[in-house]
């Protein structure tokens, strides 16, 4: 270790992405809750034109503020220990960050690269779970040069898949963002038109008609699988909702769910993790049919950590509170990477 006595934690925060607001408020938190005593905390901010900052206007970027410097190229701090990227969405959760940490042999807290990519491309991800045995959504996928060919033929093509009503979201992005819930041709073509601004690919999948349940995992052997919250939005849980108002009922834990529903739950859950390849953290997101079935809808790999987001308060109602949960997740990333320096090193010498 460069500092003796603490971990120097560089905490990566902003970026490009249309949640970058939603990455400063988890930034914060996560900040708020690491123990000065143990770790040498370094906030690192990225702006939305994905400069890299120095140390004084990351601060004022984390506090909410527009630095006068537009940033550089990536790096990092002297003497790093460890990253705790709180990035949401491409270029921080889509394992771009995580492959170059690991180029750079810098431990990274949560999922490595493979799994942060499976798991933010939806239909790969769709495609490994299904093929894992775990229950998902039918969907389909359009690229954008596709739909821009014949926008109106697209659309018809795409409605009568679906159908009747269906949401149309980006293929690669989270918190709700870009997602439309469509009705007819017209508004489906409206919705993939949403889509394309944030992305090349866009996913169709039919509306279900279900409770919205979502699960919080935790690295470990076996993984940490949280009790069922549950949300209930006034329409439908989109980004007004998660970050921005208090419209939505968040219920922890989801009451009345059915015994047999919720092993299905907590089972598809630790499955989705192990198959997905995934590390650290995760918050798996379910509907619950009103005869008892349960479908996975998405797995987030670096799940909001804002005062109302659902995994710290799902891991706190697991017996876990947010200022351990980041230690563990930390302990986690450092003991991920020995473990694979100890087997790159034996291999070296094999």
């Amino acid at each position: 270790m460069a500092h003796p006595g603490r971990i120097r934690l560089v905490v990566l925060f902003g970026g490009r992405s249309a949640e970058h607001p939603v990455s400063l408020r988890s930034a914060r938190a996560v900040l708020g809750q690491l123990d000065a005593e143990r770790y040498d905390l370094r906030p690192l901010g990225i702006t939305r034109d994905g400069g890299w900052l120095g140390a004084a206007e990351s601060r004022i970027l984390l506090e909410g503020g527009l630095p006068a410097s537009s940033g550089g190229s990536p790096y990092l701090p002297d003497g790093t220990d460890c990253l705790f990227p709180v990035l949401h969405g491409p270029g921080g959760e889509d394992g771009t960050l995580q492959g170059w940490a690991e180029l750079c042999g810098v431990p990274c807290v949560g999922s490595p690269c493979l799994g942060s990519a499976l798991a933010m491309d939806k239909g790969i991800a769709k495609r490994v779970l299904r093929d894992a045995g775990v229950p998902v959504l039918p969907w389909t996928e359009l690229r954008r040069q596709d739909f821009e060919a014949d926008p109106d033929a697209a659309a018809a093509r795409l409605f009568a898949f679906a159908a009747g009503p269906c949401f149309v979201k980006p293929l690669a992005l989270g918190s709700s963002i870009g997602i439309s819930r469509a009705d007819d041709p017209s508004s489906l073509r409206e919705a993939l038109e949403l889509a394309f601004r944030y992305g090349r690919a866009a996913l169709v999948e039919p509306e279900y008609c279900g409770r919205e349940l979502e699960i919080a995992v935790l690295e470990g052997q076996p993984p940490l699988v949280s009790p069922p919250g549950e949300i209930r939005p006034t329409a439908w849980y989109d980004y007004q909702a998660k970050y921005l108002d208090d419209s939505a009922a968040l219920l922890i834990p989801a009451p009345e769910v059915p015994p047999a529903a919720l092993e299905a739950l907590r089972r598809h859950a630790a499955t989705a993790f192990e198959a997905l390849r995934l590390a650290g953290m995760a918050r798996v997101d379910f509907f619950l049919g009103g005869g008892g079935q349960v479908v996975l809808n998405e797995v987030n790999t670096i799940p909001g950590f804002t005062s109302i987001s659902m995994y710290p308060r799902l891991m706190e109602l697991a017996g876990v509170p947010f200022g351990e949960l980041c230690d563990r997740l930390v302990q986690l990333a450092l003991a991920r990477a020995g473990s694979e320096g100890q087997l790159e090193a034996e291999h070296r010498t094999a």
